[in-house]
């Protein structure tokens, strides 16, 4: 990396360094665009360089953190040939966004109202863990019938679904706490990805 690069990626970590501080200290709804570069010690103009406003400051924010937490676990990585298999994929991969999720509460303040980005983070990074797995759910699910469009649709429901009641249930355990909805939460997910007769033979 020449100079220049380093020092335009040295600006672009302390920008978003700054701005995760003080999200957690001060919430993410108060803390202002004044305050961020006031912190990391930029002018103004510089932070427009790098984000277009504060809402792709926290998408650019979640992503780079989640990034960071994924590249961190051990998946293992295999071919899912049987109902049992997309099974245990499944719960897997809901297990995995609940634990991110309860050991990282500031992100999960910031996810709550950008889940999207969830969405975007796992279709789009193509060379993290989450997307192999997301790859091999799609590629079990074509082979028993399912489009790759319809596919694409219900996994956005099923992303949606999980993460808006799990941030529910983590920051205000209201109505329900995380481990009473967690279990209801996969067999709803398995109907929802894998249709009502494929979910008849996978539910626990």
């Amino acid at each position: 990396m020449d100079k220049i690069a380093k020092k335009k990626n040295e600006k672009y970590s302390k920008i978003i360094e700054s701005a995760f501080e003080l999200f957690e200290k001060k919430g993410p709804l108060v803390v202002s665009i004044d305050d961020i570069v006031k912190s990391a010690g930029i002018a103004k103009g510089t932070f427009y360089l790098y984000f277009h406003d504060k809402h792709d400051l926290i998408s650019k924010l979640i992503l780079e953190k989640a990034e960071k937490y994924i590249n961190g676990i051990s998946f293992e990585s295999k071919e899912i040939v049987n109902d049992e298999e997309f099974g245990k994929t499944l719960y897997c991969y809901l297990e995995y966004l609940c634990k991110f999720l309860e050991r990282n509460k500031t992100l999960t303040m910031l996810i709550d109202k950008n889940i999207n980005v969830c969405v975007n983070a796992i279709v789009e990074s193509t060379d993290s863990p989450l997307y192999r797995i997301y790859k091999e759910i799609k590629n079990y699910m074509v082979k028993c019938g399912i489009t790759e469009t319809d596919f694409a649709v219900r996994f956005y429901l099923y992303v949606e679904l999980t993460v808006s009641s799990c941030c529910n249930a983590i920051l205000r355990e209201h109505p329900y706490s995380l481990s009473e909805v967690k279990y209801n939460l996969y067999n709803i997910i398995l109907n929802g990805i894998a249709g009502e007769k494929t979910a008849e033979r996978l539910s626990v």
